[in-house]
């Protein structure tokens, strides 16, 4: 398991992958832990719980607590997630360890569910891909670059009846504590 990222002061989180994670686990260490330890007993975390992140997410910490708290089903359950595209190898880990965390399953090019008619018996399959700046290039080389992994997932995708999200939707649905809307492009 990871260390649990601390937050800054202004009462807000910086989106990093650790803290997403901790987000999810409900394992974010806050103010309110320096708060027990200066009492020397445990406090209400409520009062501590950071409602907003730096990119306007809110209450994705109390999400994840509420979830544990009431034994809710995992946020991923039912999704299976394809990754494709240029992921430096140890991001692609940490992202797959995410959803692995969150009850989401992981295909391997040839574990694809075939295609069903009926939506009900079959996963729903997520094609995920790199939507970062590959950096060091030219602008438009780098648009050219993120063109050319989303036509390789949405090709995937129209093979084997799934939806493509780009990476960030992953941490937005943890962030957030629910599952975020689709955007298609």
């Amino acid at each position: 398991m990871r260390p649990a990222p601390f937050m800054d002061k202004m009462v807000s989180i910086c989106r990093s992958l650790d803290a997403t994670f901790s987000t999810y686990m409900s394992k974010l260490v806050s103010p309110g832990v320096k708060a027990c330890m200066k009492e020397r007993r445990p406090l209400n975390e409520e009062a501590y719980e950071i409602s907003l992140d730096h990119y306007g997410c809110i209450d994705g910490p109390k999400s994840g607590r509420l979830r544990v708290l009431s034994n809710a089903p995992k946020l991923f359950i039912g999704l299976s997630f394809y990754f494709t595209g240029d992921f430096p190898s140890a991001y692609e880990e940490d992202l797959q360890d995410l959803v692995k965390a969150a009850g989401g399953t992981i295909l391997e090019k040839d574990e694809f569910p075939a295609p069903s008619c009926n939506d009900q018996t079959a996963p729903k399959v997520l094609v995920v891909y790199n939507l970062d700046s590959p950096g060091g290039c030219k602008v438009g080389v780098e648009v050219l670059i993120l063109w050319q992994r989303l036509n390789e997932a949405e090709g995937i995708a129209a093979k084997v009846g799934a939806q493509v999200i780009g990476h960030t939707w992953l941490v937005e649905s943890i962030a957030a504590g629910n599952l975020q809307h689709f955007v298609s492009c």
